[in-house]
């Protein structure tokens, strides 16, 4: 599937034609819901005692629900960093904006300033 896992497919209705008894037996488990081996019984057990627990159920039935709404909040919260984070940047972007422009001002004021010293000492003034 290019994801270099690897996913085991199976067909249960085929559990006939396989070859391995104790993977014959799940496969035929899963296939009819009928248990006939030690090992199928104890999964048939297991699942009739998550059936017949309502609280289990009930966890089961939301397990669902609370993924999505966990995944959903830490969505939310990565979200909302990343737009403090594009804040802040535009913040330091205005901030360096307006550094420069007063870098700029600061460059003009001393452009003015070496003209008139220029014009003074031209003037013998200074």
């Amino acid at each position: 599937m290019g994801d270099q896992c690897w996913k085991n497919f199976y067909i249960f209705s085929k559990y006939r034609d396989v070859a391995e008894k104790s993977i014959k037996e799940y496969l035929e488990y899963f296939a009819t819901n009928k248990a006939t081996s030690a090992g199928t019984l104890a999964v048939e057990r297991q699942r009739q005692w998550y059936l017949s627990d309502n609280e289990t159920r009930k966890r089961y039935m939301t397990w669902q629900q609370e993924i999505d709404e966990a995944v959903y909040n830490e969505r939310e919260r990565a979200n909302a960093a990343e737009k403090r984070a594009d804040e802040a940047e535009a913040r330091a972007d205005e901030e360096k904006s307006r550094a420069d422009k007063a870098e700029s001002r600061a460059d003009e004021a001393k452009s003015r300033a070496d003209k008139y010293e220029k014009i003074l000492k031209e003037h013998g003034l200074l």
